[in-house]
């Protein structure tokens, strides 16, 4: 029975309804067949048999009287004489005549409804009406049965799972799960609904965690505002106090806008970069069909002049992949620029690049021969903002941009150290 059930669950709504008009169809088919057959015999049964004839013998007794004598008998069986008339409620009929001459006629009975009592009449009437009332009843009732039982075995469940899924949603809540196991087309709403709510849900936690993040680097920016701008009020207030007293040399107040002209820059650094984090939103990524043979050709040729202007040396390991990759070139460079600006500005003597192609995944990995990244850096290595490091370490708001485009690229920033020392960061984009 529940192989049944399955089999008529998985059914498609068209199939599924065909299915059941059918079948109910047989049912009123059947039923009403049974019922005007029954109605049918009991009128048989009603009115007198059609094979029946009145056999009527005049007899004439030895006294010269002639007497009738009447029988209902049925053409086609064959009765003794004697034993049609043996006897009435006087006693035997036959024995008492001399049946030497006896004159017969048969009369045939009148088969017809006006022969019937009035009860009969009732009852044959009734069968006529039923003939007619209990197929309209029965498909009737199969009409309302088909509707009834289709829309609860394959509407039902999943027009109320559906309900409830969009009331939860309508409040907010997208904690649950909607799970209909079927393979008609309601199985597979309910399925695309179960979908929807998943991304639903995902790009609500997408969306909480970037603006969390973004909090983060709104906080973290106006923590680092604070140091220039101390120091701009600083050095203000110390000329303010003593330029009047005349005890400031010309070489003292030079140092001091120096520091103040180093602070401004500072600022405006930091106001580049909010402009720049601000705008990531806009960025739309285009993506094209080159070859990675080329791009990569590219890519080591341009960061080896960047390189070279620094003085470092820039070392290309690993094998080319080969193929095509569809890829928007802007914002792998503005990525890669970045992140050689960071390494270049931490680097010894080397910087070592190597591209590596796997399911779909470009990485780039940019390793340098410095003291690498901080404790802090590592540990919070998942998280958007790069906590601020010291002078020895790696950090700065293009890391944060950086990853804010790697994930626009559905792709990521990894950040690593080397056993032997220097960072390693790894780009990795979905070509």
């Amino acid at each position: 029975m529940e192989r049944v059930k399955k089999k008529y669950s998985d059914l498609s709504l068209r199939k599924a309804f065909v299915l059941t008009v059918l079948i109910t169809f047989c049912i009123v088919v059947v039923l009403s067949g049974l019922s005007i057959w029954g109605c049918l015999k009991f009128r048989r049964y009603l009115l007198p048999d059609s094979n029946e004839v009145m056999l009527t013998l005049d007899i004439t007794t030895t006294d010269g009287e002639i007497v009738t004598l009447g029988c209902r008998v049925r053409i086609g069986e064959e009765t003794p004489l004697p034993l049609m008339f043996a006897e009435d409620e006087s006693g035997p009929i036959i024995e008492n005549y001399d049946l030497s001459s006896i004159e017969t006629s048969v009369t045939k009975v009148e088969n017809s409804y006006n022969m019937l009592t009035p009860k009969r009449k009732i009852a044959y009437q009734g069968c006529g009406i039923l003939m007619i009332v209990l197929p309209a009843v029965f498909s009737m009732a199969g009409i309302l049965f088909c509707g009834f039982f289709f829309y609860r075995q394959k509407l039902n469940k999943p027009l109320k799972l559906l309900s409830e899924a969009t009331e939860q949603i309508a409040d907010k809540n997208l904690d649950f799960k909607l799970s209909y196991a079927s393979g008609d087309e309601m199985g597979h709403l309910c399925r695309s609904f179960e979908q929807m709510r998943q991304a639903l849900d995902e790009n609500n936690r997408e969306l909480w965690k970037m603006i969390e993040e973004r909090k983060m680097v709104q906080a973290s920016i106006a923590h680092d505002l604070r140091n220039p701008i101390a120091i701009i009020e600083g050095y203000a207030e110390y000329l303010q106090m003593n330029l009047q007293t005349g005890n400031l040399t010309m070489e003292r107040i030079l140092q001091i806008a120096d520091n103040m002209d180093k602070s401004a820059k500072r600022l405006e650094q930091y106001t580049e970069s909010i402009r720049a984090i601000n705008q990531l939103d806009d960025i739309e990524i285009n993506r094209k069909q080159i070859p990675i043979e080329k791009l990569l050709e590219d890519i080591s040729e341009d960061l080896s002049f960047m390189a070279a202007g620094e003085e470092i040396k820039l070392n290309r390991v690993g094998e080319t992949p080969k193929g095509f990759v569809s890829i928007d070139t802007s914002v792998l460079y503005r990525v890669l620029e970045n992140i050689l600006n960071n390494a270049l500005r931490y680097a010894k003597e080397t910087i070592t690049l190597s591209f590596e192609m796997e399911n779909r995944f470009l990485t780039i990995s940019v390793t340098d021969d410095g003291v690498g990244f901080s404790e802090e850096i590592l540990k919070n290595k998942s998280r958007l903002l790069t906590p601020a490091a010291n002078e020895d370490g790696h950090c700065g708001l293009g890391l944060t941009i950086s990853r804010l485009l790697c994930k626009k690229h559905d792709g990521r920033l990894e950040l690593s150290n080397h056993p032997s020392g220097g960072a390693i960061v790894k780009i990795i984009v979905k070509v």
